[in-house]
């Protein structure tokens, strides 16, 4: 077996979980399992909210150690089931493992698009407008700044802005618009309902949930970790929103 390209493919593997919002526990089950099938002596992997590290070893091979640092976190649960087949179908031995690595590399290079993201966020917000009982005419406010949010989001992502910035200029930039437009056209409806409503794809609801299940599962370092992270960005969706209503 190739041990190297074994751990490349665990290494990456977890790497686009990890970037993509998987659970610590998830990532780390993950990759041991894929590690697993090398069937040496040592087979270990730690792994962190921002980092993981990787280890095979045993007397009849150099020892290979691999260390990877996570700057960039978001929440795309599509590709991590897709992670999560890849590496079932390895273990069960349905997938070469050079065919898992070819998979696993086109999923790194193909990322999502950001022509769904722009376009899933405004829908998304006008169904929350909806769904909080809002009118077809804040629904529509909301889809617009929602896109906005999203052109905003994208821009501070692309510019490798830090996530508490990035999120506090998106909140900032919905908030004014929604406030701009209620105050030209008062008659849209509710300003509370629209704002609620724009903000909502901001909210670290994924994030919360993920630290209950890390410390449920016993990475408290991690689940500590991913709640700091859920309260600083609430505290920016909220300092955003106030900012934009200021200035609106």
């Amino acid at each position: 077996m190739n041990y190297k390209l074994l751990l490349d493919t665990a290494v990456t593997a977890g790497e686009l979980m990890l970037e993509n919002g998987a659970e610590t526990y998830r990532v780390e089950d993950t990759m041991h399992r894929i590690l697993s099938l090398s069937s040496l002596q040592t087979a270990e992997v730690f792994v962190t909210m921002t980092g993981f590290v990787a280890t095979l070893d045993d007397p009849s091979i150099h020892s290979m150690t691999v260390v990877r640092r996570i700057t960039s976190r978001g929440t795309n649960l599509d590709m991590i089931d897709r992670l999560n087949a890849v590496s079932r179908r390895l273990c069960t031995g349905e997938l070469e493992l050079e065919e898992a690595f070819s998979q696993v590399k086109s999923l790194k290079e193909h990322p999502w698009k950001p022509r769904a993201f722009l376009i899933s966020t405004p829908v998304a917000t006008a169904a929350f407008a909806l769904t909080y009982g809002g009118s077809l005419s804040e629904a529509f406010v909301s889809a617009l700044t929602g896109l906005i949010m999203a052109v905003c989001l994208y821009a501070c992502r692309r510019l490798r802005m830090q996530s508490f910035f990035g999120t506090l200029l998106s909140a900032a930039a919905a908030s004014m618009l929604a406030s701009a437009l209620f105050r030209v056209f008062p008659g849209f409806g509710s300003l509370d309902s629209v704002v609620i409503a724009s903000i909502m794809p901001l909210v670290p609801g994924v994030a919360i949930t993920n630290a209950v299940f890390d410390t449920l599962h016993g990475d408290y370092l991690s689940g500590t970790a991913r709640m700091l992270e859920a309260f600083v960005t609430a505290a920016a969706v909220a300092m955003g929103i106030g900012i934009g209503l200021g200035i609106g």
